[in-house]
Formats: structure tokens, sequence, C-alpha cells
């Protein structure tokens, strides 16, 4: 799988606006994540027309998140700054079933936890970097996806 710059740094403004809980303007998004103000207006304007933030006009303006950050999941920024995730019609019209199965199922569980992943929970994790917290989420989401296919399977 292949995320995007500008779904990276999509991801990154959702985040910080989670964090800050405050309009943030355009210039503070820039010089926090190190790229340009410009850039992070396209963005915005794709992130906006999305519904996931809102702008603020004025002296005073700039961006906020426009829904609670606990019904933003990382698969509604994907899907947003990506489109869905889909098999090419080669594998679909191949001879191997176990290739279209395999890259079906995959792309299910894939679907499944990142719609599980809320920048809610992205937010609260420490900015010292440790992955604690999304390790246990993903753990915890993994553990009930293989226990619903034992179910189907065993």
């Amino acid at each position: 799988m292949h995320i995007n710059v500008t779904t990276c740094y999509g991801m990154q403004i959702i985040l910080y606006l989670a964090r800050a809980n405050k309009i943030v303007s355009s210039t503070e998004l820039a010089e926090r994540l190190h790229v340009s103000q410009r850039y992070i207006i396209h963005i915005v304007r794709k992130l906006r027309d999305g519904k996931m933030i809102e702008t603020h006009a004025g002296a005073s303006g700039g961006y906020m998140l426009k829904k609670d950050a606990s019904s933003i999941s990382i698969h509604d920024m994907i899907s947003l700054l990506e489109g869905e995730a889909y098999i090419p019609e080669c594998i679909k019209q191949g001879a191997n079933d176990n290739l279209y199965t395999t890259l079906s199922t995959s792309i299910r569980y894939m679907d499944i936890l990142f719609k599980t992943v809320t920048f809610d929970q992205l937010s609260g994790i420490d900015k010292s970097g440790r992955l604690s917290e999304i390790i246990r989420i993903v753990e915890t989401h993994i553990n009930v996806m293989e226990n619903e296919s034992c179910k189907k399977y065993c």
C-alpha cells in the first residue's frame, strides 16, 4: 500500500487540529509541519470539501475540526485523499483464485483496522513518540478480527 505525501500531511493536519482544539492558522500549521503555507492551503481545501474541517475567515481566522476527532478514522482520511482500495481487473480475471482471495481479504482487514483507529485515539498518545497505545488498539482489533474469522472458518 502506498500513501502519498498529501495524505500524510492531511493526517498530520487533522491530528494537529485535534490536539489544538482551537482555530489554527495556516501559518502555524506550515511552521509546525515544516511545509509551505501554500501546500497547507491546498490540502486544507480537500479536507474542507470532505467536511472534516471548517475554515474561519478574518485576522484571527484559520482552521478547526468540523467533526469530533472520534468520528474521523484513518480510513476516512485515506479514502478522501487516495480513494478506496481496489483490486485491479487483471487480478480478478487471472487464473489464480488464491491471489484474489488473499488480496481481497487483506484489503477487507485493512479497511476494518483503519476504520477503527480514530484521530482522538491518536491525539491521546503522548508526544514522546511512544507507539504503545497504537499497538494496543491494533492488537485489540486484530484479536477481534481473528476471533470473528475463527467463528466462520474454524
